[in-house]
């Protein structure tokens, strides 16, 4: 198997890096934004601005949705190149799952309230689950 980058990944690869190196706070770098909204840190509102207008919060969404309509390995070298920057990933759990979700079967209008807010960091998202004797712990499920 062959892990070189191809030619296109390459110039994607440092592109993403220059981005990151010409726009990415320093003091973010590491550190574990959480819940964090966009008022309760400068920095990560004025960081934030720059992966949102190029789609690379929610990088796999379609472009009509906010997204950067990336493949898979366009994905990967993103978040390989976020990692070693050390910038904090954006978006959590309403990117990776409610978005998607709403993408493909929400109303018209459930799009237009919720994804822009997503990708502005204005709502999170959770997923939680309660079973009976079980609560949240779904180890303990039984059948």
């Amino acid at each position: 198997m062959n892990f070189r980058d191809t030619a296109a990944q390459s110039q994607w690869r440092n592109e993403v890096r220059t981005v990151l190196a010409q726009e990415f706070a320093g003091e973010l770098r590491g550190r574990n934004i959480g819940f964090t909204r966009p008022e309760e840190s400068p920095a990560l509102n004025q960081w934030r601005t720059v992966p949102a207008e190029r789609g690379w919060i929610a990088s796999a969404w379609p472009k009509e949705f906010g997204g950067a309509g990336l493949s898979p390995l366009d994905q990967f070298v993103l978040n390989e190149e976020f990692a070693e920057a050390g910038a904090p990933s954006l978006g959590g759990l309403g990117v990776m799952m409610l978005g998607p979700t709403l993408i493909t079967h929400g109303t018209p209008e459930q799009k237009r309230e919720h994804l822009p807010r997503i990708l502005q960091g204005e709502t999170n998202w959770c997923q939680g689950y309660s079973e009976p004797g079980s609560g949240s712990d779904l180890a303990s499920l039984q059948t």
